[in-house]
């Protein structure tokens, strides 16, 4: 499924995937948004602050959040996320990003309601090829909609 060690980025089930960024790290969005862009996904970047507003207009089909800001933390956001998705019933898969990635907080973030929990910086290939088998985990019928 490789070629030469990079995800296809031609694949179905990535075209239109609706992905939120919630860093406040305005360089990584940056230079992040376009990346996934490129695959075909199409994604909304927010701060912490206004991350669960966007969640809720936009309803997205994975958050990708940073987990320690300076100001607010993405374990409060997961879980109000999970809250509101567990009432509706439909739960987004959720991948915590962090500069360090240690076993207590993979753990906590696991506990806390993320999917995964991935150190930055992200090898870009690997981690599309994550966040489409996450998609399809969470929908493995796309286009029978």
């Amino acid at each position: 499924m490789y070629l030469k060690n990079r995800f296809p980025n031609n694949y179905s089930f990535l075209q239109g995937l609706r992905v939120l960024l919630v860093d406040n790290d305005v360089n990584f969005c940056n230079s992040f948004t376009p990346m996934l862009q490129s695959y075909g996904m199409s994604v909304q970047a927010a701060f912490l602050g206004q991350a669960l507003e966007i969640f809720l207009q936009w309803q997205p089909d994975i958050l990708l959040s940073d987990i320690s800001t300076p100001n607010q933390d993405g374990y409060a956001l997961i879980h109000q996320v999970r809250t509101l998705t567990g009432e509706r019933g439909k739960v987004v898969p959720a991948i915590a990003l962090t500069s360090t990635v240690t076993e207590d907080m993979y753990q906590h973030a696991l506990l806390a309601g993320f999917s995964l929990c991935v150190a930055k910086p992200v090898v870009i290939d690997d981690f599309v090829a994550v966040l489409g088998i996450l998609a399809i985990a969470n929908n493995p019928y796309p286009h029978a909609n």
